[in-house]
């Protein structure tokens, strides 16, 4: 049986590459859809002087096997027959070959544990005939014999982080999590869990990226008994849990089910921060990815008549059609903006800069969208970014809206009649661009960037409106204490509350307005907060407590000085980096 053909390295394979197709990068969930590509076409090797050929043009070894690890890789059915033998670029292919290369040592681990895993069901199936002949008296009692079975994993936390994947290990008694961490060029991870509990011993469960943040990130770091925690479905009593992992469902003890909330909250803190460092590099965090290919980025939404200007005016303006400074387009390719320097300078080295793709919303609604999404796409998935080499996402933004837009709508002023850009009166260099483009959603607020009051107003309503959707939330009784203060703080400075809607929203009993009354009533909140560090309370209550803040600094609005600013975000720091979290697995799951 040829390599490929065997079950457990089919199998090894389709782990190692996190069960999506190493040719289209999307998920290959159906097992059944699995096959094995070859690398460099196995009808290479047909022809020996072709296959020498092959062998000195990659450099590879002269015992190269175009059958062995190293020149395979998992794919759908369809799209391994779409490649068929197709050999692509030099570079392309050295660098998948690369990759596969880095993966053997993992897939040669999945083969080991497949095998382990045969042996163990061979073993179950001696152990019922055994049973049922009555030659053992418990089941349990001979399956930990036959296994070795060790009762404590221990404790142990163990990370790698490599050019081609970021790995964790988390062991903690009964259970062991081992998990792929986001990383530049692939920014969905996955998981894998292993249990000593005797009635899933053997087992193992993984999870993907959408599955992590949908099942293991709501609820993470809060105690068991808030029932917050999403693969928690019961309680059975006090000592018995179900727990739901992707589709499998067990029992746990309540000692097993707190040794498996130890290495999930751990990973879950490690898979968020991953995902924050590879936004910090890519300077994305105010863009929403792309629903259907998280490595695009939204940028802006145009009108259809200023994509095809710009795609025009790319076209003028080829690199190989002048050497102005806007000589800086690659306009080969279909419906995408490309930009390219072909020389290096001193702004900037050589190569592409950005690649901007176009998405049409809702191409199949009976009133087809007249406006596309302009995306960013990475194509280098490198550490080398910056204006002198590939533009982040931000980087692009600001290159779109500060350069090419107006350039773009100027050159249209000139050659176009006046009624297709209706809305620009002002001088050719002034020209305003905001009415020619949408944002989209907001989704990230940086503290440092919050400099007047206007910006801290609205960071507090858009904070507010997050929670006033939400249901409970576990907060740290410090932060709690914070915003009771920061509303103290700011009912002191406000000239004119309403006293009116201040007392309903804080719930006082009796109308006042008077300032000392509702100052006490916060405090009295403060004094009687239990000793936990940790509280479970309706998100309504923090809701309406922004909302009195909200009031408060609308009345104080052309008071605030800096120093002012700076005070109210430390005090909302905590709601601001939980709304900033939230936000970023809303977008990603």
């Amino acid at each position: 049986m040829a390599l490929k053909d065997k079950p457990e390295v089919k199998y090894a394979l389709w782990q190692a590459y996190q069960r999506r197709c190493a040719i289209c990068y999307n998920d290959l969930f159906n097992y059944s859809d699995l096959e094995i590509d070859h690398i460099i076409p196995k009808s290479t090797q047909k022809d020996e002087k072709e296959f020498e050929e092959v062998k000195r043009r990659y450099e590879l070894p002269s015992n190269f096997n175009i059958d062995g690890l190293e020149n395979l890789r998992p794919a759908h059915h369809f799209c391994n027959n779409k490649k068929r033998n197709k050999i692509r670029t030099k570079e392309t292919m050295e660098e998948l070959l690369v990759i596969a290369q880095s993966k053997i040592r993992e897939v040669k681990k999945h083969i080991r544990k497949f095998e382990e895993e045969a042996k163990y069901v061979l073993s179950i199936e001696a152990i019922r005939k055994q049973l049922i002949e009555g030659e053992i008296p418990t089941i349990e009692e001979y399956v930990d014999q036959i296994n070795n079975h060790t009762a404590n994993f221990g404790v142990e936390d163990y990370k790698s982080d490599s050019a081609f994947s970021r790995f964790s290990k988390y062991s903690y008694k009964t259970v062991i999590l081992e998990g792929y961490l986001p990383r530049l060029g692939e920014n969905r991870g996955s998981c894998l869990f292993t249990f000593n509990s005797f009635y899933i011993r053997g087992s193992n469960i993984s999870l993907g990226h959408k599955e992590i943040l949908s099942e293991l990130y709501p609820g993470n770091n809060t105690p068991i008994e808030f029932d917050m925690r999403r693969y928690i479905v019961a309680k059975l009593d006090n000592n018995n849990y179900v727990i739901q992992l992707g589709n499998s469902r067990f029992n746990l003890s309540h000692e097993e089910v707190k040794d498996l909330c130890i290495v999930i909250d751990k990973f879950i803190i490690d898979y968020i921060d991953a995902l924050k460092e590879l936004e910090e590099i890519l300077e994305c965090e105010e863009f929403t990815p792309h629903h259907q290919n998280e490595s695009k980025y939204n940028l802006i939404k145009v009108n259809m008549n200023l994509w095809l200007k710009i795609l025009e005016f790319s076209r003028k303006y080829d690199y190989e059609a002048g050497d102005s400074d806007w000589h800086i387009f690659d306009s080969s390719g279909n419906n995408m903006l490309k930009v390219y320097i072909k020389n290096e300078n001193e702004k900037y080295n050589e190569g592409y800069k950005c690649i901007i793709h176009s998405f049409i919303e809702d191409p199949y609604s009976w009133a087809p969208s007249n406006y596309v999404w302009l995306l960013w796409y990475d194509v280098s998935f490198k550490k080398d970014y910056g204006l002198r080499d590939y533009w982040t996402v931000k980087q692009t933004y600001n290159w779109l809206l500060e350069d090419l837009l107006p350039k773009v709508i100027q050159e249209c002023i000139l050659s176009e009649p006046k009624s297709f850009f209706k809305r620009i009166k002002e001088p050719s260099n002034q020209i305003d661009t905001s009415s020619y483009f949408y944002n989209g959603e907001f989704r990230y607020f940086s503290p440092n960037h919050i400099n007047d009051s206007l910006q801290l107003i609205k960071l507090v309503n858009e904070i507010q409106l997050f929670y006033s959707i939400n249901e409970y939330v576990c907060i740290k009784k410090s932060a709690l204490i914070d915003l009771y203060r920061a509303i103290i703080i700011s009912l002191k400075a406000c000239k004119s509350p309403d006293y009116h809607y201040i007392c309903s929203k804080l719930n006082i009993g009796t109308f006042t307005n008077i300032k000392m009354d509702i100052e006490n009533f916060l405090q009295n909140k403060i004094d009687n907060l239990n000793d936990l560090d940790l509280l479970k309370i309706y998100s309504s209550n923090i809701d309406n407590l922004l909302r009195v803040l909200y009031s408060n600094l609308c009345d104080m609005q052309n008071t605030l000085n800096f120093k002012d600013i700076k005070n109210y975000l430390l005090l909302i720091d905590w709601y601001i980096e939980d709304y900033n979290d939230k936000k970023l697995v809303e977008c990603y799951k």
